[in-house]
């Protein structure tokens, strides 16, 4: 698995040929990041792709549906095996997790967390 690399400012990276791309477990976890910060509908070309933020995190009640949604993508990332010891947190519009995955480049467990203020702020 190839995947380009992004730069402080979550930009993708160019301009510096194959050093712009990761692999193995470090591009599972990116991609796992990349696709959580896409938004639902955003991308003409993909548009069931991403995650609905304003609903999930605008209406009651919907953390369960946003835990499975970030579940489900995870788990349809390349070289992911399966995700484990899955907790989330929410604060008001703020939504946290953190979990492990085995993934099929290394036999070490990758831990992943996410927070929603980067998506929602970055």
């Amino acid at each position: 698995m190839r995947v380009r690399n992004i730069d402080k400012n979550n930009d993708w990276r160019f301009g510096h040929s194959k050093s712009d791309y990761v692999t193995e477990a470090y591009a599972v976890a990116l991609d796992i990041k990349l696709k959580y910060q896409e938004w639902f509908r955003d991308c003409f070309f993909a548009e069931q792709n991403g995650i609905d933020w304003r609903t999930r995190l605008g209406a009651h009640n919907q953390k369960e549906l946003l835990d499975n949604d970030l579940i489900r993508i995870a788990e349809g990332v390349e070289g992911v095996v399966s995700v484990f010891g899955f907790n989330s947190y929410v604060d008001g519009r703020r939504y946290r997790c953190q979990f492990q995955v085995y993934q099929s480049y290394s036999t070490d467990v990758l831990p992943v967390s996410f927070d929603s203020e980067e998506v929602l702020n970055g």
